[in-house]
């Protein structure tokens, strides 16, 4: 059995695949001014940039690092603030190539006359590129010094008629070009100008950088993917993260998924017999944005009319965990974090399982979690801690539901005690508590072949109930989305988000065909603190950027459809949820 679940994990995944991240690309990072920061040069190095600027002024004799003569600190020289500093890495074995781009503040020629002098006693920092920049001599005397000196070419007019061979990079201001700030984007006019100005530059086969940037993370990826080499930052150790991860935290969909399209035939004040609760577990408003921007601006969630706001505090802190969460909207009480089915002195709860099982629901969950995961253990077990496993599946085996798909096959000799084993594809009615593993722990991630598992066992599970007498009660859960968020992956969010969707037109199609079914679809939390920081509607692609690596305390949007739905729409709490459920079925 597991054997054949791995071999169709993986069918799935060599059939589903339609998705692909950006190629990574490597940004270089510049800091400007180097010798302003707390620790000059090593805290630029040890942070990963490229290029470092120092400021030089000949005065007595001595290269003083500063940016004007009254400006000059008795000991702050070249070699000690950088020379020193490079030739301790290169003996250590640990010096990296480098570029050093030296600013001269003073005359030139006899700046550098002294400079070569200098550098004549480093004669092993191969690995390091001296850059001459600021006060310098005409580009015909550049092939005057030795061959470890380059220089920084400030004219894009000339480019074509100097002799390039000791150029080793060029650089023009940025605000000869656009007035931008750095925030939101530039306009029509000036990206034209500044795009013809790095194509420019880059045409002499140098590389280009800008000096008076607006220095924001907007400024910095948008530089960087318009092809400026090094980027020119006071902030060295933030750009370089900020990135580094920028690549990475850039998704394309690659092939749209298709829309089920909402009929709103059904009674809006009719009883409901049935309901699907679905949860995306930290799934906010930005990870639905995000999934909807690269699905070219659609999705069957945002056909969806009736809407609410949800909060999502727990009993004993701002921000919830999934364990306290989920129980809020399973039995209508708030709890501690970590906690299960239970209130915060420990006190058994009653959740909606129970509930509509003793007035005769037929009752299931859906997963891409283990079945003991702290979600869709809220809707049957009891326990204080969420990682008590043994307990959480001790309780499975005493609960009423009736049915499960799900991750959780490794505890599957427990959990046959009652609960019958029976593959998906087998599954087409259950006589008894009946189990359907997707997974041995968790079910895989879309990243990692699950396909259209999910989406396929929300239908299938509604075409099982749907064909029963009785009225149901299903939870949906789409665990992965805050799989993505903790890891701060964007691929991953959109990813599941957008198999969620899937799922959940599974379940308005079916409501659609029924006519007599209330859909309800929200969040335990919101994860990762997910912004939206770029990207096209237009090819699908998505950047985005992370405020955590953890839950945070933003309210989560709610969406429903069928009977009552409009009970929905509003601010309230998540136990609300719980409330609203049982006076829509009129069990309250």
């Amino acid at each position: 059995m597991k054997k054949i679940i791995g071999v169709a994990v993986l069918i799935l995944w060599f059939l589903g695949v339609q998705h692909n991240l950006l190629a990574q690309e490597t940004y270089k990072v510049h800091s400007h001014n180097d010798y302003e920061q707390e620790l000059p040069f090593w805290y630029a190095y040890s942070n990963g940039a490229a290029s470092i600027e120092a400021d030089v002024f000949l005065k007595n004799g001595t290269l003083y690092v500063t940016h004007a003569e009254n400006e000059i600190k008795e000991g702050k020289t070249l070699e000690k603030l950088y020379l020193d500093r490079l030739a301790s890495l290169e003996k250590s074995g640990e010096l990296r190539n480098l570029q050093l781009l030296i600013d001269v503040k003073s005359e030139a020629h006899s700046t550098l006359k002294k400079l070569v002098e200098v550098l004549g006693h480093y004669p092993s920092l191969g690995k390091v590129k001296f850059v001459i920049s600021g006060n310098r001599p005409k580009s015909e005397e550049y092939q005057n010094y030795p061959d470890f000196i380059w220089f920084d070419h400030q004219n894009l007019e000339e480019l074509d008629n100097i002799d390039l061979t000791k150029v080793g990079l060029v650089s023009v201001s940025f605000k000869d070009f656009s007035v931008w700030n750095g925030y939101g984007r530039m306009t029509a006019p000036d990206f034209e100008t500044v795009q013809k100005a790095i194509a420019k530059a880059k045409a002499s086969g140098r590389p280009f950088r800008f000096w008076a940037t607006p220095d924001t993370k907007t400024a910095w990826a948008r530089l960087a993917k318009m092809g400026v080499d090094f980027i020119n930052t006071d902030e060295p150790a933030l750009a370089v993260q900020y990135l580094e991860k920028l690549d990475g935290n850039t998704f394309r969909l690659k092939n749209e998924i298709a829309v089920y399209e909402p009929k709103y035939s059904y009674n809006p004040q009719s009883k409901p017999k049935n309901v699907i609760v679905m949860i995306g577990d930290g799934n906010g408003l930005a990870q639905i944005t995000s999934a909807m921007i690269a699905n070219r601006g659609r999705l069957t969630v945002a056909g969806l009319k009736n809407i609410g706001l949800v909060k999502t505090a727990s009993f004993d802190d701002l921000i919830t965990d999934s364990a306290a969460g989920a129980t809020a909207m399973a039995t209508g009480n708030k709890t501690n974090n970590r906690a299960i089915g239970v209130g915060p002195k420990g006190e058994i709860l009653t959740n909606l399982v129970d509930i509509t099982n003793q007035k005769g629901f037929n009752t299931a969950i859906i997963s891409t979690d283990a079945i003991y995961g702290a979600t869709p253990s809220a809707f049957f077990a009891h326990q204080v801690e969420r990682d008590n496993t043994e307990g959480l599946v001790a309780d499975l085996t005493k609960s009423p539901l009736d049915f499960f798909m799900a991750g959780g096959q490794n505890q599957e000799s427990t959990i046959s005690n009652v609960f019958k084993t029976i593959s998906f594809d087998a599954f087409e009615d259950f006589s008894g508590p009946t189990a359907v593993y997707l997974g041995e722990n968790k079910v895989p991630s879309m990243k990692n072949g699950r396909g259209k598992a999910l989406p396929e066992a929300v239908k299938k599970s509604l075409d099982v109930l749907g064909a029963k007498s009785e009225p149901f009660f299903l939870m949906v859960e789409g665990a992965q989305i805050d799989n993505g968020g903790h890891s701060n992956s964007t691929s991953d969010i959109v990813q599941e988000m957008l198999d969620f969707d899937e799922a959940i037109a599974e379940a308005i199609r079916f409501a659609d065909a029924d006519q007599n079914t209330l859909v309800v679809i929200t969040a335990d939390h919101e994860t990762s603190g997910f912004g939206i920081v770029g990207g096209s509607l237009h090819d699908g692609t998505v950047q985005g950027d992370f405020l955590t690596v953890d839950h945070t305390g933003i309210m989560v949007p709610l969406f429903a459809y069928g009977p009552h739905a409009e009970d929905f729409n509003g601010v309230y709490e998540n136990t609300e949820i719980f409330q609203k459920i049982l006076l829509a079925l009129g069990l309250k």
